[in-house]
C-alpha cells in the first residue's frame, strides 16, 4: 500500500488489466488500452469491501469496455456528459426571468461607454415583475407586466408564452406593452437564449412577428394664442389673483424658457439631484445638467430672462440648498392654467419650448438645446458642430420670443 497516491499492479496474464491501490487501502479493477495514440484507462469496479466484483467479473468487464471504446463508446465520458446535462438542466431552471432581469438590471453595461443603467430605469425594469397589491396609500396596483412570466424559466419561454403576453398587455396601452416586449428581448438577448420561432426575431416570418412599433409622441404645448396669458399668469404665481406659490411658478417659468424636463431641475428619488445654488454659475449665465436621460451632461446656456429667475431664487442660499426648493408645484401649474384658459401638464412645457424654438432656429440646434440624443443621426452627431454662441442665441431667441408675446397679447 502506498503512502500517499495510489499503485497500479498490471496482471502478468491479461494486457491492460489490473488493480489501483490507494494510500488508505482502496482497491478497484481497472482497464487500460491504447486508443488513438493515447493511453485511455477506466474504472471496472470496486476489488474489495462492499459492493466489490470478483476477478473473474472484472476481467469480462475489461473486454466489453475495451470493446465499447474500440468503436467509439466511453460509458465514463457518457456519464459525464449526463450529469453536466442534468447539472446544466438545473442551472437552467434556476435561472428564471426573475432572477434574470434583476441580473440584467446589476451588470447590463452600455456598449458605447461601459456605463451602468440609470436607477430610475432599473426601478422601471424591477417594477415589471413585481406582484400587484395596494401602494402606500391604500390605491390598488396591478401586477406588473412581465409578473405572469417572472417565475417561469428563461430558457422554456415559448414563442407562444410571448404572443400571449404582448396580446394580454393591450389593455395596458400600446406603449406599456412595447415597453414590456422590449425589456423581454433584451433580457433573452443579454442571456444568449435562443427561443425557437421567437416573435420578435428579424429571422422569423414577418406573418408570425410581433412588430414592435416605435412610440409616437403626443406632443400638447401651450396653444400659440394662449402663451402670453399662461406667461403674466406665471409671472403672477403666488398672489392673491392667481394664487399657489411663487417658487412653483418661478420653476415653471425656468422650464418653459429652458425646455428641461422636471426630474433635471427638482430631481427625484432614483439618484437624479436637484439643481443646486452652486450649480448656477451666474457669471457665465450657464448651468450644468450632470448625466442627464441620455447620460450625457447637458449645458444650459441661460437665456437673460432664465439668468434673472434663476439669480433671484438663489440669492440668501447655501450653496448645496435646492434652487428651486418645492415638493409638489402642481397646485401652481394647476391655478397658472386655470387663469390663463388652458391645460397643460408639466412636461408639456418642454413641447412648447421646443415649438417655439423650432420657428425660430434650426432643427439641429433645436435638438441641441433639449438634449436629444439620435443614435442613427450620423450628420449630426458627426458632421454638425455648433457654437456656444449659436446656441445661446437660441436660447435668448426662444425667451425674447415668449416675453415679446405676452406683451402684445397685453
Amino acid at each position: 500500500m502506498p503512502d500517499k497516491g495510489y499503485e497500479l499492479h498490471w496482471c502478468p496474464k491479461t494486457p491492460g488489466f489490473g488493480v489501483r491501490i490507494t494510500s488508505n487501502g482502496a482497491r478497484a479493477w481497472i482497464a487500460e488500452r491504447r486508443l488513438d495514440g493515447k493511453t485511455v484507462r477506466r474504472t471496472l469496479g470496486k476489488a474489495s469491501g462492499p459492493a466489490s466484483i470478483s476477478g473473474e467479473a472484472a476481467r469480462r468487464l475489461q473486454v466489453d469496455v475495451s470493446s465499447e471504446l474500440q468503436q467509439g463508446v466511453d460509458r465514463a465520458v457518457e456519464r459525464r456528459q449526463e450529469r453536466r446535462a442534468i447539472k446544466d438542466e438545473a442551472a437552467a431552471d434556476a435561472l428564471t426571468l426573475d432572477t434574470s432581469l434583476r441580473s440584467y438590471v446589476e451588470k447590463k453595461r452600455r456598449g458605447k461607454d461601459g456605463l451602468p443603467l440609470k436607477d430610475r430605469t432599473k426601478a422601471d425594469y424591477l417594477a415589471m415583475i413585481e406582484p400587484g397589491g395596494t401602494t402606500k396609500t391604500g390605491r390598488p396596483k396591478v401586477d406588473g407586466e412581465l409578473f405572469v412570466l417572472a417565475q417561469k424559466p428563461l430558457a422554456k419561454i415559448t414563442a407562444d408564452d410571448m404572443r400571449k403576453l404582448h396580446a394580454s398587455l393591450q389593455d395596458r396601452g400600446e406603449r406599456r406593452a412595447v415597453y414590456a416586449m422590449q425589456v423581454l428581448r433584451a433580457v433573452l438577448n443579454w442571456h444568449g437564449i435562443k427561443i425557437p420561432g421567437n416573435p420578435l426575431s428579424r429571422d422569423v416570418a414577418g406573418r408570425d412577428r410581433i412588430v414592435l412599433r416605435q412610440a409616437a409622441g403626443k406632443p400638447n404645448p401651450i396653444p400659440p394664442e394662449r402663451l402670453g396669458a399662461w406667461w403674466r399668469a406665471a409671472c403672477k404665481a403666488g398672489s392673491e389673483e392667481i394664487g399657489g406659490s411663487a417658487v412653483a411658478g418661478d420653476y415653471y417659468r425656468f422650464r418653459l424658457l429652458t425646455g428641461t424636463r422636471g426630474v433635471e431641475v427638482l430631481g427625484d428619488d432614483f439618484g437624479n439631484p436637484p439643481i443646486r445654488v452652486r450649480d448656477l454659475d451666474a457669471a457665465a449665465g450657464r448651468i450644468v445638467l450632470p448625466d442627464t436621460k441620455n447620460r450625457s451632461s447637458h449645458v444650459l446656456l441661460l437665456s437673460k430672462q432664465a439668468l434673472a429667475i434663476a439669480s433671484r431664487n438663489a440669492e440668501g442660499k447655501k450653496p448645496k440648498d435646492a434652487l428651486f426648493p418645492v415638493m409638489d408645484p402642481r397646485k401652481t401649474l394647476q391655478a397658472i392654467n386655470r387663469a390663463a384658459g388652458v391645460a397643460v401638464a408639466g412636461h408639456e412645457l418642454r413641447d412648447t419650448f421646443a415649438s417655439v424654438a423650432e420657428e425660430l432656429v434650426s432643427a439641429y440646434t433645436v435638438k441641441r438645446m433639449v438634449n436629444h440624443a439620435d443614435v442613427g443621426d450620423v450628420t449630426g452627431a458627426s458632421y454638425i458642430g455648433k457654437s456656444e454662441a449659436q446656441l445661446r442665441a437660441g436660447w435668448q431667441a426662444v425667451a425674447d420670443f415668449v416675453e415679446q408675446t405676452s406683451v402684445v397679447e397685453g
